[in-house]
């Protein structure tokens, strides 16, 4: 059982209150000249092996339009020949195996391409959407590098993974969401290679490998609730002769938690009282106490709002409401006399959410 607590407190004036491995897999390039490139890439991880990208192991409500990853997506190049040359290499990535034409957002979901629950998210490249050369987005270019003849040359770009602010990730129920980059296609690996005499930076008649760069992006939505605002309950201004005060705020408790989450709402007065039953306190060294009641209904024999709820059991909480928005939720004091030295009187209440 987790616990989430915040306090309000009762008033009374008186009263009361988250590309495949450029595997550029020794891939020949057969020329007049004897410069032989042969390239390989990988995201997050060594270039020629398959990457993983995890956004965030704890996305809940409170992160999930904003958690961000950066990492760094590696190459090399190899020169196989005789002779020393230049290389450029271009790398892109499309929408991925949810939807490979959509990449702004991309989505990655629980049960596979095209399904809900999703999140969405964003890959980036210098601030600049990261895409394809025939799609949407710009690919990276490394321009032309010198590479000599038998030598290897490595070269990266950083690539910043970023959920988004999007009605499905708000709404997204708890598991693990992922979305892949396969090498056969959702990936593009292009070099061009040449020799000194010739050399070119932009990959536009460079060969496009076959084995890419394969990874997979993924991010953990948990269970989670929190209290995102809480405020007082003034009951207001009253004579001493007062009986059956009663006094309530429509939108005394605001609670987010993840969709789908089961959760209860205790309340407790500065007392521990579990049945809801608290006293107010004056000010200086007014000795009173005013005695006063949580309520979860209207009225002055309204449901009792006490501390006895658990993550599995009501007892006498409140049961919450579990479609992923802000939630507000009423609370009700009720005072049985105002028959005390005229004073302002408050308590503190804790608000314990059990999920």
């Amino acid at each position: 059982m987790k616990l989430f607590q915040w306090y309000y407190s009762p008033l009374l004036v008186l009263g009361a209150w988250w590309l495949p491995t450029i595997e550029a897999n020794a891939e020949t390039d057969v020329e007049t000249n004897a410069v032989s490139v042969a390239c390989r890439a990988g995201m997050n991880t060594a270039a020629g092996s398959t990457g993983n990208v995890n956004i965030g192991s704890k996305i809940t409500p409170a992160n999930a339009h904003n958690a961000s990853l950066t990492v760094t997506l590696i190459y090399s190049c190899t020169n196989l020949g005789s002779t020393a040359g230049t290389v450029s290499v271009c790398l892109g990535a499309d929408g991925g195996s949810y939807n490979p034409t959509n990449i702004s957002p991309r989505y990655m979901s629980i049960n596979g391409p095209g399904t809900n629950p999703r999140l969405a998210f964003t890959m980036t490249q210098n601030n600049i959407l990261w895409g394809t050369r025939n799609g949407s987005g710009s690919e990276y270019n490394s321009g032309a590098r010198p590479i000599a003849a038998g030598s290897t040359i490595t070269g990266q770009t950083s690539i910043k993974f970023s959920l988004v602010s999007d009605p499905s990730n708000v709404n997204a129920t708890p598991g693990v969401y992922t979305s892949n980059f396969l090498d056969t296609g959702n990936t593009t690996l292009r070099y061009e290679d040449n020799d000194l005499a010739h050399p070119t930076g932009d990959c536009t008649t460079g060969i496009q490998i076959p084995v890419r760069f394969p990874f997979t992006v993924q991010a953990t939505v948990i269970p989670s609730c929190s209290v995102t605002s809480a405020s007082d309950v003034n009951l207001g201004s009253h004579s001493a002769s007062k009986k059956s005060i009663t006094g309530n705020n429509p939108s005394a408790i605001n609670v987010t938690c993840t969709k789908g989450t089961p959760y209860t709402i205790g309340l407790m007065p500065s007392n521990k009282r579990v049945d809801g039953a608290g006293v107010m306190s004056g000010t200086g060294g007014n000795t009173d106490k005013i005695a006063y009641q949580l309520r979860s209904t209207t009225g002055i024999a309204g449901q009792i709002w006490g501390n006895t709820a658990t993550s599995t059991t009501l007892g006498n909480g409140v049961l919450g409401k579990i479609n992923g928005v802000n939630q507000s939720y009423p609370v009700y004091v009720t005072v049985p006399s105002a028959d005390f030295k005229p004073d302002d009187y408050s308590d503190k209440v804790t608000i314990q959410l059990n999920y």
